[in-house]
C-alpha cells in the first residue's frame, strides 16, 4: 500500500507540475493543489511523468520489498517464526548493508518503462469511463 500510494502521488505532483509549467505558472508550491487540469497533457509527457515516479517508487520500497521476499523464502523453509527485522538484521549483519540494494539497478530501470505504459493507460481508461 506504501509503494502504491507513493507511485500514484509522484505521478500526479509530476503531472500537475508540468501542466503548470506549460501554462506558464512556475510557483512549486501551487503544484499541490487539486485545481491544475493535467488533460491537457500529451501522451510523451504523460510517459515522461509515469517513468519517474515508477522509478522513484521502487527506490523507496526496494528495500522493504527485499526483506519481504527473504522472510518469505525462510518462511516456506523453515517453520520457524521470524520477523521483518530479524531477516534485515540478518542480512546486514551476514552480507552487509549493500545486501538490501542488490538487484536494484535493474529493477529501478525497469520500472521506468513500466510505469510509462502502465499509468497513461489508466489515465485514458479512466477518463474513458468517467465520460
Amino acid at each position: 500500500a506504501f509503494g502504491r500510494s507513493v507511485y500514484l502521488t509522484c505521478y500526479e505532483v509530476l503531472k500537475r507540475s508540468i501542466a503548470k509549467r506549460n501554462a506558464g505558472d512556475y510557483n512549486w508550491i501551487s503544484h499541490f493543489d487539486n485545481t491544475t487540469a493535467t488533460s491537457n497533457l500529451s501522451v510523451a509527457e504523460r510517459m515522461l511523468c509515469a517513468a519517474t515516479a515508477g522509478m522513484i517508487c521502487w527506490v523507496f520500497i526496494f528495500p522493504a520489498d527485499v526483506i519481504r521476499s527473504r522472510l518469505y523464502a525462510q518462511s516456506i523453509s523453515n517453520n520457524d517464526q521470524i520477523c521483518a527485522f530479524d531477516v534485515a538484521r540478518n542480512m546486514v549483519k551476514e552480507q552487509g548493508l549493500t545486501s538490501i540494494y542488490r538487484g536494484m539497478g535493474v529493477t529501478v530501470a525497469r520500472a521506468g518503462p513500466v510505469a510509462a505504459a502502465v499509468l497513461p493507460m489508466y489515465d485514458y481508461a479512466l477518463a474513458w469511463i468517467s465520460s
